[in-house]
């Protein structure tokens, strides 16, 4: 054997060894990746569940039994401090259900999100105030997302067809 074909066969399982390493390198990356994805996904589930928690305190701190009996009835029953604590409670529900839908919370499951809103409907006054301001609820997007997951469940709920919905691109 020559000299060149030693260089070259050294060469060669230099550059498998490297390939190698490199190989190995990218799966402890892959796990490492996995682990911080399953983090920030349990951290923003846990986020998520607190800011339900503050929202449904301040509701029940701001609220009363008769200002609920009243949302049974009709927002139009509603006086201007209850239908702005109602407005306060809902679109917060509301932006917490678009920004967890944005970031992919439960892989976007439609089940999930179709029960945050049916629960949320519960009441008249607020399905009123839903159907009185869905066009301008900050998302924009009129085929998927939270928005569309909304207008299902209403029309479930009420068995009223809505109008077309105006996005803004």
């Amino acid at each position: 054997m020559e000299l060149i074909e030693i260089a070259q066969l050294v060469t060669g399982l230099a550059t498998l060894i490297v390939a190698s390493v490199l190989i190995w390198q990218m799966f402890i990356q892959k796990k490492t990746l996995d682990i911080a994805h399953n983090d920030a996904d349990s951290s923003m589930s846990l986020t998520a569940v607190e800011n339900k928690i503050n929202l449904n305190t301040w509701f029940s701190t701001n609220s009363s039994i008769e200002m609920i009996e009243k949302m049974d009835k009709s927002l139009e029953s509603l006086n201007p401090k209850e239908k702005d604590i109602l407005s306060s409670y809902v679109y917060g529900h509301v932006l917490l259900l678009i920004t967890e839908y944005r970031l992919g919370r439960m892989n976007q499951n439609p089940i999930y999100f179709r029960n945050q809103i049916r629960s949320l409907f519960e009441r008249k006054a607020v399905r009123e105030l839903m159907l009185e301001r869905r066009a301008n609820m900050g998302e924009t997007v009129a085929k998927g997302g939270v928005m569309s997951i909304m207008d299902e469940v209403y029309e479930e709920i009420t068995g009223e067809k809505l109008p077309e919905s105006k996005a803004k691109d």
